[in-house]
């Protein structure tokens, strides 16, 4: 994780940073100006000081300085005092406007930045294949999109602050030199000194942000599993062991973040202490070389007032630093490529009306199980048909590659004569419903869940295909009917409501492809009268497939395709298959 770190060159987010790029030149004049005008402003306070002193007014002043102060010195000295007070003031003031200018600038470039963020991983999160999000880690993923997207606008504020900062130490260093270039060449010796030891805090801070990236992964993860498996936690006893686990990432992330504080509190007191025993020695080195009072002491004020830039730069450089581990999670998860497929030519109106064969289809997940191994069969056009075999035996899997969510690694899947290859993935999935176990609801109304696939549906329709799922009865008995809200992933619902409002959803397609996947798990959903009254009408839809371990309900089909292991065994009319007879013989699960 370190050697990353250290060897990663490339500005990050380089994509994005692209599209604000023209505006930067503009932070940085609106930066420069506005030290400038301040710069200038201090400067003047050489001739007022030299007034209030009774002394020569050009005694330390530097050329463009000397310039502007000989325009008072025509006036009497109580009028040259108010005048100089006056263009002081002014320049201050104009600096204060041309600084709000330039941060409202900055707030808008933040905003863009933030914007572009999140809207790229919303893009790389839906452009994606679907085996992507088998890969990789779920508490990764919710984490970037959830704390990293955030942390990526701090850096980027950090990044931006660079900016005018660093023209405020170019104009302040510039009119320091002006004042006195021995003196300038001291500060420069002392700023390299703090700049060498803001680098070892930076590397520092670095290793850190990428160990808390890691300690907020664990804690992530930890709260995903409370969030999502309640039921069987406390079924089986186990919240002392998950608090245990839960208050140990916590822990390891307190940790993290108390390190990383801890470091950033112990710079401010480092970078003060540097800086007053600079301010000291430019002193005494001012007072030997013989500068007279009033250059001295603008030396020194404009010393002050460039000591905010600095330390905007340290804090920018360690902002950075520690935002580094987040900043690359965003990254990675940008840099995703959506799929690309070379595209054949594709029928302009695709229908399946024509058989579906596998033919040798392989598949292997990527932590090496094998999921299908020479997958050979035919799904007839406007026939039931049973998928049978034990859990495990590749059933899903087998879903996902004809749903097109997996691609065979080896093999042809085909319609008819034409390979599904050819054809685009979306319109494909246009043509197929899936319900059953798996409906997952999204946040949103009944009527929204049903209507999910076709949201122009109107009121009729929707109603129309509840009543065919059997789920009109409990919606009516719902506080709002339709309008009722499921809550997140359907919690508000039961498992067989889930499962109805899933099947409605399917029916409102009306596919060529039904794909019902053990639509009578749940101990409310479907009946198996339900289920036989779907398979002979064939009224929402061509083809059914249906999944299921319940003999009465997938007697309904007529033909079969028992899987095991991932491999054919039988296949053919239902009544016909040894799988199906056993199960005839067994009382149902």
């Amino acid at each position: 994780m370190l050697r990353r770190a250290r060897t990663r060159r490339r500005w990050p987010l380089s994509h994005i940073g692209r599209k604000i790029l023209p505006l930067v030149p503009l932070v940085a004049v609106l930066g420069l100006l506005a030290s400038l005008l301040e710069g200038v402003g201090l400067g003047l306070l050489i001739p007022l000081l030299s007034v209030l002193l009774a002394e020569n007014p050009a005694t330390g002043l530097p050329g463009p300085l000397h310039t502007l102060a000989s325009a008072f010195h025509g006036y009497e000295p109580q009028t040259r005092m108010i005048l100089l007070g006056a263009a002081i003031l002014g320049l201050i003031l104009m600096k204060g406007i041309v600084q709000a200018a330039n941060e409202s600038l900055l707030a808008s470039i933040e905003a863009r930045i933030g914007r572009d963020v999140r809207s790229g991983m919303a893009t790389s999160l839906l452009t994606v294949d679907y085996p992507f999000f088998l890969e990789h880690d779920a508490a990764r993923l919710t984490r970037i999109a959830s704390t990293d997207s955030w942390f990526v606008v701090n850096a980027a504020h950090s990044a931006l602050a660079l900016i005018p900062a660093s023209a405020g130490l170019v104009v302040f260093g510039t009119i320091l030199a002006l004042l006195n270039l021995k003196l300038f060449l001291v500060v420069i010796v002392g700023a390299a000194v703090a700049h060498g030891l803001i680098y070892l805090f930076e590397r520092r801070q670095q290793r850190l942000s990428y160990e808390v990236v890691e300690s907020n992964r664990l804690l992530w993860q930890r709260l995903l599993t409370l969030l999502q498996a309640p039921r069987v936690i406390r079924l089986f006893g186990q919240q002392r062991r998950e608090q245990e686990k839960t208050g140990a990432a916590i822990e390891r992330l307190r940790r993290g973040l108390q390190a990383t504080n801890s470091l950033i509190a112990f710079v401010q007191p480092s970078f003060d202490v540097l800086v007053a025993l600079l301010f000291l020695t430019v002193l005494l080195a001012g007072y030997w070389s013989g500068m007279s009072i009033p250059a001295i002491t603008a030396f020194l004020l404009l010393m002050t007032r460039a000591q905010p830039h600095a330390k905007a730069i340290t804090r920018a450089r360690l902002g950075i630093a520690s935002f580094e581990g987040s900043v690359r999670e965003v990254e990675w998860l940008l840099s995703q490529a959506g799929p690309h497929r070379d595209q054949g030519p594709a029928s302009p109106i695709l229908r399946l009306d024509r058989p579906i064969l596998f033919e040798d289809v392989h598949f292997t997940y990527p932590n090496g199980s094998c999921a299908l191994e020479g997958v050979t069969l035919t799904i007839e056009p406007g026939v039931a048909t049973a998928l049978m075999g034990e859990s495990g035996s590749g059933k899903t899997t087998l879903i996902n590659l004809l749903c097109r969510l997996l691609e065979p690694q080896s093999g042809e899947i085909r319609v008819g004569v034409d390979p599904v290859a050819h054809f685009d993935a979306e319109s494909w999935r246009k043509r197929i419903a899936v319900a059953g176990q798996g409906s997952e609801l999204v946040s949103g109304t009944v009527a929204e869940n049903i209507a999910y696939g076709r949201p122009e549906a109107t009121t009729a329709e929707i109603e129309a295909v509840a009543r065919a799922a059997g789920a009109e009865g409990f919606i009516a008995a719902l506080p709002q009917c339709y309008d009722t809200l499921v809550g997140p992933q359907g919690l508000n619902l039961s498992g067989g409501q889930r499962q109805r409002i899933g099947v409605a959803r399917a029916l409102l397609l009306n596919p060529d492809l039904l794909i019902l996947d053990e639509a009578v798990s749940a101990v409310d959903a479907l009946s198996d009268v339900e289920i036989v009254k779907l398979a002979r009408e064939h009224r929402y839809f061509r083809t059914l497939l249906m999944i299921s371990h319940r003999k009465t309900t997938i007697a309904a089909c007529e033909n079969g395709i028992v899987l095991h292991d991932g491999k054919v065994t039988e296949a053919g009319p239902l009544a016909d298959l040894a799988y199906f007879q056993q199960m005839a013989g067994a009382p149902d699960q």
